[in-house]
Order: structure tokens, then C-alpha cells, then sequence
């Protein structure tokens, strides 16, 4: 069961590794680098909500499976919407200047793509519930992995013996448009 878990985070690390490059959550994980104390906090709260939106997944498919098909999306977002209110309503009342500083990336995590993601993927490929926790523990890893790429990129794009034209941005961009070709030819078909 350990080993279904640990294959599943494997799993979620290279394939939300690819979505990333592909650009879904691009923008996210550029707030987070931009800021390199909340990062490990920011995957936290991914791998938190994943996880939840996992489990909830996990719960509503046997329940939903002969209902309607926008029935089981309209549930998981209104899950991950009771989910940030427990969460926000816990850490304000047990936790308030943690809640005070972490507040705004607490809602963006909640939102995050890759959130309501977890659900269809598990469903997709049938995960066991071992499989399904350890999909959304890697999709937090692969968040965190992702912001420590783009800080270096941040890093590296900012020297100013750069062309005016690349600096910041425009060469992040170019640097992780490099990055995705190399995912794609590590993990991309051969024919």
C-alpha cells in the first residue's frame, strides 16, 4: 500500500511538473517565487487542499456516478469551497497572525488548478484511496518544485550584464520554455 502511495506522488510530481510547463498554474507558482519565505507555506496549503479535494473526490465518485455530469465538478468546487472556510475559520480563530499573514495565499492555494485536478485525475485512473493520497502529497512536492525552479529562474533572469530585452519576465519565460522541452523529451513518447 506504502509503495502504491509513493509510485502515485511520483506520479504527480512529473505529471504536474509537465502541466506546469505547459502553463496551467504558471502564474501562481510565480507569486510564490516572487516571495521565497511563503513558498514552503503556499505548497503546504496546495498539498492541504489537494488532499482534501482528493479525499472528497474519493468520497462523492461511488455517490454521483449515475447522476448527471456537471453534478460531480459542481460538488468538488462546492467541497473546496466548505474546505477554505473551515480552513480559514480555523486558522483565524486558532491561529490569528499566522491567518493575518498567510491569509491571501491561503485563498489563491485554495483555488489553485491544480486542486480540482486531483479528482479527475484519480478518477481517470482509478486510484486506490492509498494512490489517491499519495497523487495529492506529490502534487503539492511538485508545487514546491516548481516555485524553487522559477525563484533560480527569477535569480538568474535578474543579472544585469543581461540584454535589456531578457531581463525579469520575458527571460523566466524563455527559461522555462527551455525547462519544458527538456520534461517532454525525459517524459514526452518515443517513437
Amino acid at each position: 500500500m506504502f509503495v502504491k502511495m509513493m509510485f502515485a506522488a511520483l506520479l504527480a510530481v512529473t505529471a504536474e511538473n509537465l502541466l506546469f510547463s505547459g502553463g496551467l498554474g504558471f502564474s501562481r507558482a510565480l507569486r510564490a517565487a516572487r516571495r521565497p519565505a511563503s513558498a514552503g507555506v503556499y505548497a503546504l496549503f496546495v498539498t492541504f487542499f489537494s488532499l482534501c479535494s482528493a479525499l472528497a473526490g474519493n468520497w462523492l465518485a461511488p455517490r454521483l456516478s449515475g447522476s448527471p455530469w456537471v453534478l460531480y465538478p459542481a460538488a468538488l468546487t462546492a467541497a473546496a469551497g466548505v474546505f477554505y472556510l473551515a480552513a480559514a475559520g480555523l486558522l483565524r480563530a486558532l491561529a490569528a497572525g499566522f491567518y493575518d499573514r498567510h491569509a491571501r495565499i491561503l485563498a489563491q492555494a485554495a483555488a489553485n488548478t491544480v486542486v480540482l485536478a486531483v479528482p479527475f485525475v484519480q478518477r481517470m485512473l482509478r486510484f486506490s484511496l492509498a494512490e489517491t493520497v499519495g497523487y495529492a502529497l506529490g502534487t503539492g512536492a511538485a508545487f514546491f518544485l516548481a516555485v524553487l525552479v522559477l525563484e533560480e529562474a527569477m535569480r538568474v533572469c535578474s543579472n544585469p550584464d543581461m540584454p535589456r530585452a531578457f531581463l525579469g519576465l520575458p527571460g523566466v519565460l524563455v527559461y522555462v520554455g527551455i525547462l519544458s522541452m527538456a520534461f517532454a523529451g525525459f517524459f514526452g513518447k518515443v517513437f
